[in-house]
């Protein structure tokens, strides 16, 4: 092999290792996850990084060329390789203990980093010159070439670990806007599709109440004047909360007993209903218009399709690690495949968005037809209590 091919084949190898070792300093934190132990994990990794520049180096290092001739290349190298690791391990532990101290991990990040080269530099002269001694004893000419070396060299690797810190930093912050990005958006879609869901309640309520009162303005002016008190009481209800999702249970069984006044004024003695609350879940949140959907639907498909006397049931009580609400009634029995409605489905929108994966419906016809929802995040009203 001639000059020039040996010279293009070391600067070749060198370049080829350099790539590496960068690489692997690029991706240092996911080397060797197998390994539990996380301080012989970050040996591993820093000496695998350390080889690689030092392989990418020895190529064209002067010292190692002028040994080779003395010594044989394969005595050089493995000399060479075995100074390397003994370096490597040394000051990396060394920084490693520096950086246990409560004091320096409380720092700031230039602070931090300040002490971290220093540390670097020290570890670097102390092995370098013991290494040295070892093999030249106390030469100064050789000492001195030995402490040079080793103070640039560390104050590159701290310099290289630093900067490579900083990007790491500047990326995780970087990344925690992009994540709070992400959650106020999150946070501003929910809240538009719940106040979707409130818009389209609203002017339902609105709708059958201005008709029954309408009717009722005909034939009874005193049962349309308490209707549209009880009228007034609801979209008092629906006013005051216009800026929260939330309701407390006993907020919203309040506001369904209001519509159901309204429906018994309405159909008179056509119409009964209870409602048990017991103490302990009295102030819980649950979505605001989550009962009232579910007493219309007992009206509609009860009362208003049969024209016969309904009675509805309205109970809420604790369970251990959540609170439970039935709404039944005594009318036409759920289908086999029920298809929920616009009421129903609301119900079930504003439990995903507000409840996630933390409630249960059931639809039941024995021993008596009722919805069931089992809440199990449970939120309280402190202000309340």
């Amino acid at each position: 092999m001639s000059q020039l091919q040996q010279t293009i084949l070391i600067v070749a190898t060198s370049t080829i290792m350099l790539g590496v070792a960068i690489y692997l300093l690029s991706i240092f934190n996911r080397l060797f996850l197998g390994i539990r132990n996380i301080w012989l994990r970050k040996n591993l990794a820093v000496l695998l990084v350390g080889v690689c520049f030092m392989l990418s180096m020895i190529a064209v290092s002067t010292e190692i060329v002028m040994k080779a001739q003395q010594k044989g290349f394969l005595e050089a190298f493995l000399v060479q390789l075995g100074q390397s690791v003994i370096i490597i391990l040394f000051v990396f532990n060394f920084v490693w203990a520096v950086r246990q101290i409560p004091g320096v991990k409380s720092m700031s990040f230039v602070a931090h980093h300040a002490v971290i080269i220093s540390s670097i530099v020290v570890a670097a002269l102390i092995i370098y010159t013991l290494i040295n001694f070892l093999y030249h004893g106390y030469q100064f000419k050789e000492l001195r070439f030995t402490i040079i070396f080793a103070f640039y060299n560390a104050l590159a690797t701290g310099l290289i670990y630093t900067a490579v810190n900083y990007v790491d930093l500047d990326r995780k912050r970087k990344l925690n806007e992009k994540e709070l990005e992400v959650a106020r958006l999150t946070v501003l879609k929910t809240k538009a599709e719940l106040d979707a869901l409130h818009s389209k309640v609203n002017p339902h309520f609105l709708y059958n109440a201005l008709n029954s009162i309408a009717d009722l303005s005909i034939t009874d002016g005193k049962k349309a004047r308490k209707m549209t008190i009880a009228l007034a009481d609801l979209f008092r209800y629906s006013i005051n909360y216009s800026q929260n999702n939330y309701s407390t249970i006993q907020d919203e069984l309040e506001m369904t007993e209001v519509y159901l006044q309204i429906e018994k004024i309405r159909f008179e003695d056509q119409l009964n209903y209870q409602i048990e609350l017991e103490d302990n879940p009295r102030h819980y949140l649950v979505p605001r218009f989550l009962l009232q959907p579910l007493a219309e639907n007992a009206v509609k498909h009860g009362l208003k399709i049969t024209g016969k006397m309904t009675e509805i049931k309205i109970h809420v009580s604790e369970l251990e690690n959540g609170f439970r609400i039935v709404v039944a009634d005594n009318g036409p029995k759920f289908p086999e495949e029920l298809v929920p409605g616009y009421g129903v489905k609301s119900v079930f929108d504003k439990l995903d968005l507000l409840f996630p994966g933390a409630y249960v419906i059931r639809f039941s016809n024995e021993p008596t037809k009722r919805v069931e929802i089992d809440i199990y995040k449970l939120i309280k009203n402190e202000p309340a209590i």
